[in-house]
């Protein structure tokens, strides 16, 4: 029992030290905007209520990650086409790019299609990932990835970031590290 809370305490902790560093990270920025940060911490609760729900179905009712795709496929259809509606088809609809977009979709329908392949996989994988461990796993790695692609791209690419953004990462990633050790070895 007191391991238990020990082992809670300790995941906590690597969760808050990633947050930690994601701040670090963002503050070395240095053009915050109001408005995004609004709609970037709106999108973020729409995507915790999205793993929420998405967990309990997979875990709770015990669903297999088919059987979860067919019920969660519809309504984040819904979502995505009416965010779409608003801020994409009123600039797709101008003639000129709509015949561009046609053109573009019958010279390269491998593409597109392979595009729709990769997005099933990567929908499918995300379940497995929610199904075997849980939504906060998946959004552990979610933040390493992305702290990882920065560091990655300022070391190869050459890309620009400040000493700060990349103390932020670097912590970042440590932290998801010390989640790795505490939360899937149990440690």
């Amino acid at each position: 029992m007191a391991s238990d809370c020990l082992l809670t305490v300790r995941v906590l902790c690597a969760v808050l030290g990633i947050c930690a560093g994601t701040a670090i990270a963002s503050l070395g920025e240095g053009s915050l905007n109001a408005l995004g940060l609004g709609l970037m911490l709106l999108a973020e609760l729409g995507e915790a209520l999205r793993l929420v729900l998405t967990q309990k179905l997979l875990t709770n009712l015990k669903f297999g990650v088919i059987e979860g795709q067919y019920y969660m496929a519809p309504i984040s259809a819904l979502w995505l086409f009416t965010a779409s509606s608003i801020t994409e088809l009123p600039r797709a609809a101008l003639g000129a790019n709509w015949a561009h977009a046609r053109a573009l979709i019958h010279s390269e329908p491998q593409l597109f299609i392979a595009s729709a392949v990769l997005g099933f996989g990567v929908n499918l994988c995300t379940f497995l990932v929610i199904k075997t461990t849980n939504s906060v796993t998946l959004k552990v790695l979610g933040t390493a990835r992305n702290a990882g692609l920065v560091l990655f791209s300022a070391m190869w690419y050459h890309e620009t970031i400040t000493r700060l953004e990349a103390l932020g990462y670097c912590i970042s990633l440590l932290a998801f590290a010390a989640y790795n050790v505490y939360a899937i070895r149990g440690v």
